[in-house]
């Protein structure tokens, strides 16, 4: 759900801001109700546990919806709940599945510098720092081999994607997904 609300306040997506605020907006809100108390996301609407702390499960996913939430509505909670989730990512997701974009460091990685190019806020780029010196010891941690092991979300080429985002972590952005901001009609 956070991915589709987050798709939909695209400025590519062209859907008018009374429909987004009508419509899509109770979506966002509605998710953020289903918040554990630990402060993760459930993976699915009937998951009770809320352990996966990763990019396609729980505050690594929810964080980008709320980041634009707060770029499209304005409203200071959505900025708190995304800096919640920062929290959670940094206490519990350093993720020894993988260093991949999909279930992995580098994807929850991008969380702290999607949170540092909105804010600007140096807490947020240690922490990608910090994750970016656990992916420079690829083959270090025990990791899973992926069953695609060059790919983009699944494989080294998201943990080198993230990597050389580091060098202009202000201009990052999460690769397939994050678009310019900057353009919304």
């Amino acid at each position: 759900m956070a991915g589709i609300y987050y798709t939909l306040m695209q400025p590519t997506a062209k859907v008018d801001q009374e429909t987004l605020t009508e419509m899509v907006k109770p979506g966002i809100d509605y998710v953020g109700h289903k918040k554990f108390r630990s402060g993760n996301y459930p993976l699915s609407l009937s998951n009770e546990t809320g352990q996966l702390v990763h990019w396609c499960h729980g505050a690594p996913g929810v964080i980008h919806m709320l980041l634009q939430a707060y770029r499209v509505f304005k409203e200071e909670k959505y900025l708190k709940e995304a800096m919640e989730c920062s929290d959670v990512i940094w206490q519990q997701s350093l993720l020894p599945k993988g260093y991949r974009i999909c279930h992995g460091t580098a994807g929850n990685g991008y969380s702290f510098l999607s949170l540092y190019s909105l804010t600007q806020n140096k807490k947020n780029l240690y922490r990608a720092c910090k994750f970016a010196e656990w992916c420079l010891d690829y083959g270090a941690h025990g990791c899973r081999i992926p069953d695609r092991p060059y790919s983009l979300f699944e494989g080294m080429a998201g943990a080198i994607h993230f990597l050389s985002d580091m060098l202009g972590a202000e201009a990052s952005r999460f690769p397939a997904f994050e678009l310019d901001f900057s353009k919304r009609d």
